[in-house]
């Protein structure tokens, strides 16, 4: 059985207008050309989303007589609250209504569940 070699049709730009040789004999990698470009592009796309990630975690603290103040409006006119607090290492959020304040801490009671929160870990409230 007989191999056949198929050959590749290179497209060629018709650079014979140009007095210069190099030009002229100017060969056109094609789509090569472009990886360096593309890779750069999404690097660059990458490193902004990343940046824009971790801005998105900084969060404004309240001070504690505005978060006094929320948490006491919530209770007094029964007004569901969202509560970022810090837990540990994470910050965790909890949609409620105030129920009850105990020693330095508050009591939300959720849908689903009842939280109590230190008033020292909460950072905001909307």
């Amino acid at each position: 059985m007989q191999q056949v070699k198929t050959r590749r049709k290179k497209m060629s730009v018709d650079r014979s207008y140009s007095p210069y040789e190099v030009i002229r004999a100017y060969h056109d990698r094609g789509m090569m050309k472009w990886g360096a470009f593309a890779t750069g592009e999404l690097t660059e796309a990458q490193n902004t989303f990343e940046k824009e990630k971790k801005e998105d975690k900084i969060i404004q603290t309240l001070p504690h007589h505005l978060v006094l103040h929320l948490l006491n409006q919530s209770f007094s006119n029964q007004v569901q609250i969202k509560v970022k607090y810090q837990s540990k290492d994470k910050l965790t959020e909890v949609y409620g209504f105030v129920s009850e304040f105990i020693n330095n801490q508050v009591r939300i009671k959720s849908t689903d569940k009842i939280y109590l929160i230190s008033i020292e870990q909460i950072i905001n409230i909307s």
